[in-house]
Parts: C-alpha cells; structure tokens; sequence
C-alpha cells in the first residue's frame, strides 16, 4: 500500500527544481545515452537493479534504469526523496524494516525490494 503523505524537502528545493527544468530534458530520450552507466554500475555494486532518477516537484523520472523497467512514480512514493536531503550516499539494507517505505508496494509486492543506496 503506497502512502501517499508528503516527504521531506531539501532545503534548497526552490534552487534544486530550478536548475532542473533549466535543463529542459526530454527524459523520455534519455535511457538510451545511460542504459550502459546504470548496467555498469549494477555490476560494480554487484546488485541486480540501478536506476538514474531525477526528482521534480511531484514525480521521480527514472531516466535510464538497468533490471526495473519503471519509468516515473509520484515522488512521494519513492526512496530517492530521502537521498536528496544531504551531499551523502544513503543506504538503506532492508526497506521492509524502514517505517518510511515498509508499506510500499515495491516492497510488499513484486519485486520485493529490500536493499537501497542512493547517491544524491
């Protein structure tokens, strides 16, 4: 069951979401110029699933994604939200015992996600 109740907001949201959309990308196009990073990266972290995420105001854009063919999902259902509080990597070793994500479907449900790391 998705929770639908807002998540944090960076500090630095305003500035965050400008720069964003100053980008003006197109992130339908994007997954064929980073499939073969996140493919890499899969390999190098030895996991199974690596996506390049970007979050907007209401929606996390999986740009390019290697194991989880997910294209977008309201930003407050995701994990990524949490990432981009700080300048660090967060880890997350078993999203089923995080009050926070507990409840997401991806984590009851197919795929039964457990494991995170996020690099803002």
């Amino acid at each position: 069951m998705e929770t639908n109740v807002p998540g944090p907001i960076p500090d630095r949201e305003y500035d965050r979401i400008m720069e964003l959309s100053e980008l003006d990308l197109d992130y339908s196009n994007l997954n064929s110029q980073f499939k073969d990073l996140t493919k890499l990266a899969a390999k190098v972290a030895g996991t199974d699933i690596s996506l390049i995420n970007l979050i907007d105001t209401f929606t996390q854009w999986s740009i390019a994604h290697y194991g989880l063919p997910v294209e977008q999902l309201p930003r407050e259902n995701s994990v990524c939200q949490y990432t981009i509080m700080d300048d660090k990597p967060l880890e997350i070793k078993d999203l089923s015992s995080d009050d926070r994500f507990k409840t997401f479907d991806y984590v009851t449900q197919d795929p039964n996600l457990r494991y995170y790391y996020g690099v803002p």
